[in-house]
């Protein structure tokens, strides 16, 4: 696939462009929520998204879960001083009394986890290189990336993820621009590991780049230790153009 457009593009927005015009000295600050839905439909958990951007580059990205009644089940706090792919971050899942996290350094990333129940703590470093993405960096990367996406163009990348202790060389492909969305495949490259793990899918909104839907493995388990196949629909705040409230700082 060398052009996924089949009709024209009259307008397609940088999220970055439409915050421009807020004064510098304020923080920008974008929300929204996804509703994860399992093969059966039935809703598995909630997550409350707030990411903050400053001159028109990521800084900070907090998500917290919920279960289908609204308790705080999980977090996961990133932080984006070393780089828009470069998240250091801490994920907790509080049923399963479990941790997992990245710290980023000049030349390294030290990946962590642990299980505070049973108090075991593994560490790694891992060498830094140009072309990983660390925990929740996947979606400024898209955004970043959008227009050669939306030429066609794909992308092969090493995903860090902790709780491996390991990285994954991963490829993000266009695959279907249709209805204002494209729809991009997350796939491990090597073919062997496709047969393990399934593939992700990830719809974007064009002239806003916005997350609006994603289908693949949970990022947080289920009561029973599982991370199940589910769908998640977003939704935005409506505080302020395009979802975005200011906060002074």
């Amino acid at each position: 696939m060398n052009h996924l457009r089949t009709t024209p593009i009259k307008l397609v927005v940088f999220l970055g462009i439409s915050m421009a015009i807020a004064v510098s000295s304020h923080a920008r600050v974008e929300r929204f929520t996804g509703r994860a839905v399992n093969t059966s439909g039935d809703l598995e958990f909630i997550e409350e998204h707030s990411v903050k951007y400053r001159n028109g580059q990521i800084t900070s990205l907090e998500t917290t879960y919920f279960d289908p009644d609204y308790r705080k089940i999980g977090e996961i706090r990133s932080d984006f001083s070393a780089g828009s792919r470069f998240g250091s971050y801490e994920f907790k899942d509080e049923r399963l009394a479990y941790i997992d996290g990245a710290k980023v350094f000049a030349d390294q990333i030290m990946v962590y986890s642990q299980n505070t129940q049973q108090g075991r703590y593994k560490k790694k470093h891992l060498k830094r290189d140009s072309d990983q993405i660390l925990g929740q960096g996947f979606h400024p990367f898209i955004q970043e990336n959008f227009e050669a996406l939306l030429e066609g163009k794909d992308f092969g990348v090493k995903l860090v993820l902790p709780s491996q202790m390991d990285q994954f060389r991963v490829r993000i492909r266009p695959i279907k621009e249709e209805n204002g969305r494209l729809t991009l495949r997350i796939d491990l490259d090597n073919w062997f590991l496709r047969l393990l793990a399934p593939s992700i899918e990830a719809e974007y909104e064009i002239n806003t780049r916005r997350l609006v839907a994603y289908r693949g493995v949970s990022a947080i388990s289920n009561t029973s230790g599982k991370n199940v196949p589910v769908s998640i629909s977003y939704a935005y705040s409506q505080q302020g153009p395009a979802g975005l409230s200011m906060e002074n700082n």
